[in-house]
């Protein structure tokens, strides 16, 4: 019996490699001209205003595909800035908003009179906390500016008035950037630490000869760690509180009218007052939970 015919399989079509792709162009033909049609097409789908163009397009998608959204309308925002004209503007009152902030953003902070003869004391230490929080905050601003500015100026045309702007400003935030750069724990803080050498190597010598272990010593040990964390708590949470509001009140709008002017560059920088909150937080769990059951643990054990 003579063997089947088999026909023989049809050659699947081998895709052209890049290098091959790149050949079959047309002449004058390049990647930047797909790249720049291909923005083009996603700019003829924006409306002129890129932060409502974005908000549509995230209403059309959901789940990780709002990410490439928004990728997408800040790629295809039209220039380095979005509002020129007001650009300077805003970049004045922010500069001003940054001096008004490091010259009052901790000063001269309220505390409450409950903490009696103690409230020098605890007004020091939100005084402290405060400028820690705010200086920090600042100098973080400074460096968004910065960054900002640097990044952008590239992408304007030379020659052009937005260059000019935008070359103008990183010049005058690099001048005054050194000004907040430090944070808020400066020459009190090692002074402060400096003295406290001493008097912990002082106390130290008098410590070794108490017995810990006598009820009387572990009830006014306890008794002093639950007035001391308690203290620290509310210091940290008072600071954090002004911090907070001060810098909201001072840099919030100028923040927001300067990255409303440049244009699809994300949010402004946040202070740190909410770490501080939560620290304070944990501070009095341990004050109210952790200090007390082991008082009496301590106490019944011994």
């Amino acid at each position: 019996m003579p063997p089947m015919y088999t026909p023989p399989m049809a050659a699947k079509p081998e895709r052209p490699s890049p290098i091959e792709a790149l050949k079959d162009r047309l002449p004058g033909e390049s990647i930047l001209d797909d790249l720049t049609e291909q923005l083009d097409r996603t700019r003829r789908l924006l409306t002129s205003n890129p932060e409502t163009a974005a908000d549509e397009a995230l209403s059309r998608f959901a789940g990780e595909a709002e990410v490439e959204a928004r990728i997408a309308a800040d790629f295809a925002a039209a220039g380095p800035l979005a509002n020129p004209g007001r650009f300077l503007e805003a970049h004045r009152l922010a500069i001003r908003a940054l001096e008004v902030l490091d010259r009052d953003g901790s000063r001269d902070p309220t505390v409450s009179r409950r903490f009696g003869p103690l409230r020098g004391l605890v007004r020091r230490g939100v005084e402290f906390v405060a400028e820690y929080i705010v200086k920090t905050y600042a100098e973080n601003v400074v460096s968004a500016m910065q960054r900002l500015y640097t990044r952008r100026e590239p992408q304007a045309p030379r020659g052009s008035a937005e260059r000019a702007h935008l070359s103008q400003a990183r010049v005058e935030i690099e001048r005054v950037a050194p000004g907040f750069r430090g944070g808020g724990i400066g020459v009190p803080a090692l002074v402060a630490g400096g003295a406290a050498v001493p008097l912990l190597a002082s106390a130290s010598q008098y410590l070794g000869a108490v017995d810990f272990l006598a009820k009387p010593v572990l009830v006014g040990l306890f008794a002093g760690l639950f007035v001391l964390f308690g203290l620290l708590s509310s210091v940290l949470l008072s600071g954090a509180a002004v911090a907070h509001r001060r810098s909201k009140l001072i840099m919030r709008q100028p923040l927001a009218a300067l990255w409303e002017t440049v244009g699809n560059c994300g949010n402004p920088p946040e202070d740190d007052s909410r770490l501080f909150a939560a620290i304070a937080i944990l501070l009095s769990a341990v004050v109210w939970i952790v200090i007390p059951i082991g008082g009496v643990v301590a106490y019944l054990v011994t």
